[in-house]
């Protein structure tokens, strides 16, 4: 028994706590001692400037366990002040710690009338179940995903493996999606991602050149530190280059056809500049010269950056459940054909769905089964709508 303990003990995950209130001049060495006092440390990283390396008053602690990283959060935090700081320690959990070591998965493509009982008969059969909970509307209706925690992080890689893809449940007509649910620093991370490749995507955009807003450059996500995404001011999306225009009288006329910059001499008309961005005009414009995708025979790509199978074979999907992404989208179109691209449309400032995207497949065939089969299919408490993309008229709702 003893044997089984020690085993299982030493494979328990290391835990980082991020420290506060550190005084500049405290070496690692010096906090690893004072910590060792109170608690189990293998190592200390203090953060510096990276142009300077000075201590920034930060550091990070990586605790064998969790039990010993709570017994320096216990000790330290609000508690102990040390010489040549003037105020206590702040010893926490690093961002997305402590979810990472809940083992949360998360499970998507769960039939509307599924019931937490049949979720956990299911996935009991890889390990003790901690908490399950199915995600439901305001009128108790399943939202067709759940989150569910296991008592190890092994129990919960062997069900993802066994689960994800693979399995489909009785009333459903596509697998069980399984993967790690993301922590807080992961959805920033995507957040930032989604953004940077809507800005990528659009026409004429330029990294070397400042927005509109003369905020950040174009293309720009915010640098990672460590321990979250912080920037420096608001994000300039606006990807076009226009010439320094707030302290001109034509300014506040810019979007008037004949809106003239006195400095420059001629109006600011899509003669002269690029049409303005798609979060101010609904849609994003033609690409110059860009390829027409209803005359393309074979895969192409659309204005927005979207690749697009031939003619019959791109699909319009409406009700999508709002907390599925563009990787859940292709996980439920997968089954009939080779998926070119899957893309959910989200709000340009929040990042929220707007629950409605298009699929495209390789081949007119594949769409023509997945239209059979999921046009009306219940996902997440809705009923999706899947049709065949009619570009010209479609292609205005982005």
């Amino acid at each position: 028994m003893a044997e089984g303990k020690e085993e299982s003990k030493s494979s328990e995950e290391s835990v980082k706590l991020f420290v506060g209130q550190v005084p500049k001049r405290m070496s690692e060495d010096e906090v690893l001692a004072m910590f060792k006092e109170f608690a189990l440390v293998d190592e200390v990283n203090i953060i510096r400037d990276k142009a300077t390396r000075a201590s920034r008053g930060c550091c990070f602690v990586i605790c064998p366990s969790r039990e010993e990283a709570d017994k320096a959060v216990n000790a330290c935090h609000n508690k102990k002040t040390l010489p040549g700081a003037s105020s206590p320690l702040q010893v926490k959990y690093a961002d997305g710690e402590l979810e990472r070591l809940e083992h949360k998965l998360f499970i998507g493509m769960l039939p509307k009338n599924i019931s937490e009982d049949e979720v956990s008969n299911l996935f009991s059969k890889y390990g003790t179940i901690k908490d399950l909970q199915i995600l439901r509307g305001s009128q108790q209706t399943s939202k067709g995903c759940a989150f569910l925690k296991y008592e190890t992080k092994e129990q919960a890689f062997i069900a993802l493996e066994a689960i994800n893809g693979k399995h489909t449940m009785e009333g459903s007509s596509v697998p069980l999606v399984v993967k790690w649910a993301d922590t807080e620093k992961e959805r920033l991370a995507r957040r930032a991602q989604k953004t940077q490749s809507r800005v990528s995507n659009a026409p004429h955009a330029d990294p070397q050149h400042p927005s509109l807003f003369g905020a950040l450059p174009m293309g720009y996500v915010p640098p990672y530190n460590g321990y979250g995404y912080q920037a420096p001011g608001g994000y300039g999306l606006m990807p076009y280059r226009f010439p320094p225009v707030q302290n001109q009288p034509g300014f506040h006329n810019m979007n008037q056809a004949n809106a003239v910059r006195p400095d420059l001499g001629h109006s600011m008309n899509p003669r002269n500049y690029p049409a303005p961005p798609a979060s101010y005009i609904g849609s994003y414009p033609a690409v110059p010269g860009g390829n027409s995708n209803s005359s393309s025979s074979g895969a192409s790509k659309s204005s927005s950056g979207q690749i697009e199978g031939p003619p019959g074979a791109n699909l319009f999907i409406y009700h999508i459940p709002q907390e599925y992404g563009d990787q859940e989208l292709t996980t439920a179109f997968q089954p009939f054909g080779r998926v070119l691209s899957a893309k959910i449309f989200v709000d340009k400032v929040t990042g929220v769905s707007k629950c409605f995207g298009f699929v495209s497949y390789d081949t007119p065939e594949a769409a023509q089964a997945a239209i059979s089969t999921m046009n009306g299919c219940q996902l997440g408490g809705k009923k999706l709508k899947v049709q065949l993309k009619r570009d010209n008229k479609q292609s205005k709702i982005y």
